[in-house]
């Protein structure tokens, strides 16, 4: 996979010196609420619908006095000498109202504050923006090799407390980077609150018989649980149906039957003549799913992938 294959582009970049997990956090001007909402604000605006590409940085900050020696800086340092000067991964940021002590837990969000605060003023990376889809680059170049010098200067060349957005030709540049999907922690964040926006929302009946059919492979789940689950799904693939339409792209993502032709000689809708199919549902509810996710099937490939899919659960049973 490559990052131009990715469901929406890459915004921007945050640059710092040890790498986001499960949050990208940023220091607002100062620590009384309006500062943070508008630290927030400027950020969410950057990255919008789309992904943040993460750069570590060449230098390595020092910690507050006493911390010289703690394991986790120093283990740190000693994995940012392989990572100084690359990109690492791509990110999709969720925007939320959790406070970074609620994400981290209260004894990790002092233990953030003690090392790395400075001059007392204990709101270092209070804007926090939880990491629910991430991806692992895997290109060994340095940033600057990748970029260019030019682009490269007007991107990491000065300080910045935000996001670095990019523009046209540079996601040009890092757009056939190698990229895989790596586990994240808060990836249920997103789940969560898109569970609120689906609940909302009005879904097409056909779309939602679909899916719940996909979805008839999800074993264990509390049903209230699930009801949320399958909604979601729905919800995605609804806006799926809708950008494929936009595309003009009606056609079956295997056999690449196109139905048209055929619609029009019946009087009816091409859509009415294709399934929108879930490719990973035995994912969904785990990892935070995208319109990436789905695809448009005749009738008989799409019952090909069902039992494909029986075959798979029978396999991973045994």
């Amino acid at each position: 996979m490559k990052i131009k294959d990715l469901p929406a582009p890459v915004m921007a970049s945050k640059a710092d010196w040890l790498p986001g997990t499960t949050w990208m956090g940023f220091t607002p001007t100062d620590g009384n609420l309006t500062g943070r909402n508008q630290c927030q604000s400027t950020i969410q605006k950057q990255f919008g619908n789309g992904y943040v590409i993460e750069y570590i940085t060449e230098t390595f900050q020092k910690p507050n006095p006493g911390f010289e020696n703690d394991p986790i800086y120093l283990a740190d340092r000693d994995a940012h000498d392989e990572r100084a000067g690359r990109f690492i991964a791509v990110h999709k940021l969720r925007t939320t109202s959790r406070p970074l002590d609620q994400i981290l837990g209260p004894d990790e969000y002092r233990l953030l504050q003690d090392m790395w605060a400075q001059g007392g003023k204990r709101f270092r990376w209070s804007v926090a923006f939880p990491i629910v889809q991430s991806f692992r680059i895997n290109d060994p170049r340095k940033a600057k090799d990748i970029l260019g010098p030019e682009a490269y200067r007007r991107l990491y060349a000065h300080s910045s407390a935000t996001l670095r957005p990019l523009n046209d030709d540079e996601r040009g540049l890092i757009a056939d980077l190698d990229i895989e999907p790596v586990d994240t922690g808060n990836a249920w964040i997103g789940i969560e609150d898109e569970f609120a926006l689906a609940a909302l929302s009005h879904i097409n009946p056909r779309t939602q018989r679909d899916i719940d059919r996909d979805l008839a492979v999800l074993e264990g789940v509390e049903e209230e649980r699930l009801a949320k689950i399958k909604k979601r799904s729905a919800w995605l693939a609804d806006r799926f149906i809708r950008q494929r339409l936009s595309r003009g792209t009606l056609y079956c993502d295997h056999c690449k039957f196109d139905p048209a032709g055929i619609a029009s000689q019946l009087g009816v809708k091409p859509r009415g003549m294709l399934d929108v199919h879930h490719n990973n549902p035995l994912d969904e509810g785990v990892r935070y799913t995208t319109t990436a996710d789905y695809s448009l099937l005749c009738p008989t490939c799409h019952r090909v992938e069902h039992v494909r899919l029986r075959q798979q659960k029978a396999g991973l049973s045994v």
